[in-house]
């Protein structure tokens, strides 16, 4: 399988849509993600990044009362999730039928990458692994699009990006709803 196109893991996924116990594993892998990227974060703000740095020039404080942990990992955890349903509910411009399911396999396994590369947030140069991670979620974003939900090729960028752009808005907004 291939990092930039994953074909036969759509196929293999394409298979298993209908599969009892798919929606459980749907749901845990983003709690998982989010988790041990959240603490991947701020282990780095403890232990390697909450003095002042000569170089870079900032503190970063530890969370003291959780606050901002739970937040980071609420958001990743949902941040698919809610992905899979805009991407659901955008297929009808591409004339495509609401495959719900398929839509949330497409958000919830595209995001894999970048739950793996978060995980070098305990160090600050992570940041840019974490960048890499995200351009390889964006084509397996891509690549479901088109061979999970039917999406053209010459318009799955655009249905990444619109996807991502409602999503984190929602996201965004209903952070608002909770104080740090």
């Amino acid at each position: 399988m291939s990092l930039l196109e994953p074909n036969a893991l759509w196929q293999t996924l394409r298979q298993r849509l209908e599969r009892p116990g798919l929606i459980g594993w749907l749901l845990l892998i983003p709690v998982l993600g989010g988790f041990a990227v959240a603490v991947a974060a701020e282990v780095g703000v403890r232990v390697f990044d909450s003095e002042w740095s000569a170089v870079f020039g900032y503190t970063a404080r530890p969370d003291v009362d959780g606050s901002r942990f739970r937040m980071l990992w609420a958001a990743l955890a949902l941040a698919p999730l809610l992905q899979g349903v805009v991407g659901a509910l955008l297929l009808g411009f591409y004339s495509q039928p609401r495959r719900w399911r398929a839509a949330l396999v497409v958000a919830v396994v595209g995001t894999v990458p970048l739950y793996i590369a978060g995980l070098a947030m305990v160090l600050l140069p992570g940041i840019v692994i974490v960048l890499g991670g995200f351009s390889v979620s964006v084509v397996w974003w891509a690549t479901g699009a088109r061979d999970l939900l039917g999406v053209p090729a010459s318009e799955s960028a655009e249905f990444v990006v619109v996807m991502l752009i409602a999503s984190s808005a929602a996201l965004m907004l209903f952070s608002t709803l909770f104080p740090f």
